[in-house]
């Protein structure tokens, strides 16, 4: 039986059938990716508002994870419903360890940067912390940066805003 070249879509043909789609799914995003491009690109203040937004979300879901409704009927696991609460629970807390690695990454200029990025890293290390005494080692780090970004700061020579440039 000989082959015939069949005309490809890409080539003008119509597209007659969609793609499979369930029609419960509702419209618009179906599912979740940590857009990193987005959080290369949100100043350190953000990156701790958001980290801080991301925490507290995921603590109330895992509140209600520990519901009796959530679980199976021995209460050891979790059901269905609680399965995929605990799946979004991971989620955020992805987000939020993308937030604060790219905090970690950043090289912020400013005080005030250095000073919210120390927050969104040191908040991130609180609610992970085990013993006090690192912890209090990293924020004294912390304190450090934001006062030699201080210093810098104040040792920049002030240009008057109504001056005119010499030319």
């Amino acid at each position: 039986m000989p082959s015939t070249p069949v005309q490809a879509a890409a080539e003008g043909l119509p597209i007659t059938e969609a793609p499979f789609r369930d029609p419960l799914t509702p419209r618009g995003r179906v599912s979740c990716d940590i857009d990193m491009a987005q959080l290369r690109k949100m100043g350190m203040k953000e990156l701790r508002d958001l980290r801080k937004v991301l925490y507290t979300v995921a603590e109330v879901i895992s509140g209600f994870c520990c519901q009796p409704r959530f679980l199976t009927e021995d209460g050891k696991n979790y059901n269905a419903a609680g399965n995929v609460l605990e799946d979004i629970c991971d989620f955020l807390g992805s987000y939020e360890q993308a937030a604060v690695n790219i905090s970690v990454a950043a090289k912020p200029k400013t005080s005030s940067e250095v000073e919210w990025r120390g927050w969104a890293i040191l908040g991130f290390e609180a609610d992970c912390a085990e013993d006090l005494a690192p912890f209090a080692v990293k924020a004294a780090e912390f304190v450090r940066d934001e006062a030699e970004a201080r210093s810098r700061e104040a040792r920049r020579p002030k240009v008057a805003p109504d001056m005119e440039v010499a030319q």
